[in-house]
């Protein structure tokens, strides 16, 4: 994440407000916002406002709007990042990092609903800098965490062999749904607790996701087609063996 003076190189001396608790004051501020309004359309004059701060501290800390929602994305993603890396050193069999992982997704959500729409905003934006960066930082430790887990348990005989990139869509589009379900559905107007019903949300999805990965013997599916790449093209997710995957694409749903 580029530095408050690469972004503003001929900042001036410290803004009256500047300080160490001032960054993150609008960074919070900035949150709060968005997820009370279900919306990234928020001013800089509002982030200020609701951190009592002068809004010329976003240009000094951030360079710009978007580069104070950049760095919101990468705060919150720094924490879920560390906690996929311990998950991953854990001497337990993959049906438990699974369902941990899982569960991990749903809570950063619940803790950061708008992780989604920053991301899709960086990826959508013309800095190529930037859409790689957030590539690199959030989306591919997520896409690597599932494929090390999946492969763990298949060869443990726990999981039926799956397309990586097919679970990834998939398992993190179901778990990117958890925080919209009351919009969708009007939840709240039929008398239904939020709070209640997320959780059985989490539930309902670590269940169904497991039960897809079953090697059930009796009756076990076709394995997934292969989707590797021709030689005449390039996937945005698996890449040729012994190498890293390189996720490409904007349409993907999820940074955890």
């Amino acid at each position: 994440m580029p530095t408050a003076t690469q972004m503003a190189p001929h900042a001036p001396a410290p803004l009256q407000g500047a300080g160490t608790g001032a960054r993150e004051k609008l960074l919070d501020a900035a949150a709060s916002l968005i997820i009370e309004r279900h919306t990234i359309e928020i001013s800089l004059a509002e982030i200020a406002g609701r951190a009592s701060l002068n809004s010329a501290l976003v240009k000094y800390y951030f360079g710009s709007k978007l580069g104070l929602l950049a760095a919101l994305l990468q705060r919150d993603a720094t924490r879920a990042t560390a906690e996929m890396t311990e998950l991953l050193k854990l001497d337990a069999p993959a049906c438990q990092k699974m369902r941990l992982h899982l569960r991990g997704i749903m809570t950063t959500y619940r803790r950061s609903p708008y992780l989604n729409r920053l991301l899709h905003a960086m990826l959508r934006s013309h800095d190529e800098t930037l859409c790689q960066q957030v590539r690199r930082t959030l989306v591919q430790p997520v896409f690597e965490c599932q494929a090390a887990i999946l492969d763990q348990g298949a060869a443990a005989g726990q999981f039926r062999r799956v397309d990586h990139r097919l679970f990834y869509l998939s398992a993190t589009g179901a778990c990117d749904q958890f925080m919209q379900t009351e919009n969708v559905l009007l939840l709240e107007q039929d008398g239904i607790d939020l709070d209640k019903f997320r959780d059985a949300y989490i539930n309902h999805v670590v269940e169904m996701v497991m039960a897809s990965l079953s090697p059930t013997p009796a009756a076990n599916p076709p394995a997934t087609p292969s989707l590797a790449p021709t030689a005449h093209t390039t996937s945005p997710i698996a890449p040729p063996r012994h190498t890293k995957p390189q996720i490409a694409s904007a349409a993907h749903t999820s940074p955890f």
